[in-house]
């Protein structure tokens, strides 16, 4: 059977203080064999790092999530962290346009400082994007080569093949076994094969009928069979699709 791999799960989160390990054997018990576990800032990206160090299963993504922009404009710490060999990409890092107060600029130039990084190491981008769409594909366009993946994909058709266009991968959430989530479930639908990847971002998303507070890696193969299901796919075909999409865009080294 092949081995699930979680694309995005916060359990660096205070949420999961204290029960890391029995997420993880739930995962492992339901199928899911690795978890990539991304930071929003420099204390968050520490707490991933250990927790690679401390479970075979999880590596970790370092990087300056745009909610913290705000508070947050030095990404000199992040360079250095890229080199421990339980990182496998830079993340979660992006634009946002529903954040009270923000600054563009501001925004995209810590977007773009983090986009030169992933390319300098080497290293896949996770992406974050809201109501900047508009932005997202232009910046992209500078750092021809680079690897990513669009965490949490619920965008329209038309963002779809600008992604698509641009080499990145999508990856489907929770979101996507609700039956009002229409764009994401379109999207499932409609990405190729080998571009589709699958994460829970527990403990922010929920799925049909799991608050987002009780989200873990462990539901994960219940993404993968809605999934499935939409595009009429064997869900073991699709689940060794998405291992050799995880593979290809380099989130199980180390």
């Amino acid at each position: 059977m092949t081995l699930l791999t979680d694309t995005h799960c916060h359990l660096n989160s205070p949420h999961f203080a204290g029960r890391v390990g029995d997420v993880v054997a739930r995962a492992m018990a339901a199928g899911v064999g690795t978890l990539i576990v991304p930071a929003w800032d420099r204390a968050s990206a520490e707490a991933a790092l250990a927790l690679a160090e401390a479970y075979p299963a999880i590596r970790a993504a370092v990087g300056l999530h745009p909610w913290f922009v705000t508070s947050e404009t030095d990404t000199a710490w992040v360079a250095p962290l890229l080199t421990h060999p339980r990182v496998v990409a830079v993340g979660e890092i992006g634009l946002d346009g529903a954040i009270a107060g923000e600054d563009p600029a501001r925004q995209e130039r810590v977007f773009r400082a983090q986009l030169a990084l992933a390319r300098a190491h080497d290293l896949p981008v996770l992406l974050h994007c809201q109501r900047r769409w508009d932005r997202l594909p232009a910046i992209l366009r500078d750092y021809p080569g680079l690897r990513g993946v669009l965490h949490a994909f619920s965008g329209s058709a038309e963002v779809l093949r600008d992604c698509l266009r641009l080499g990145l991968y999508v990856a489907f959430a929770g979101g996507v076994t609700r039956p009002n989530s229409r764009h994401a479930r379109a999207a499932a639908a409609a990405a190729p094969a080998d571009r589709v990847l699958l994460e829970t971002d527990a403990h922010y998303m929920a799925l049909e009928g799991v608050p987002a507070e009780a989200a873990e890696p462990a539901h994960l193969p219940r993404i993968l069979a809605v999934v499935a299901s939409l595009r009429g796919d064997d869900p073991a075909a699709l689940a060794a699709q998405t291992d050799a999409n995880a593979r290809a865009l380099g989130l199980l080294r180390g």
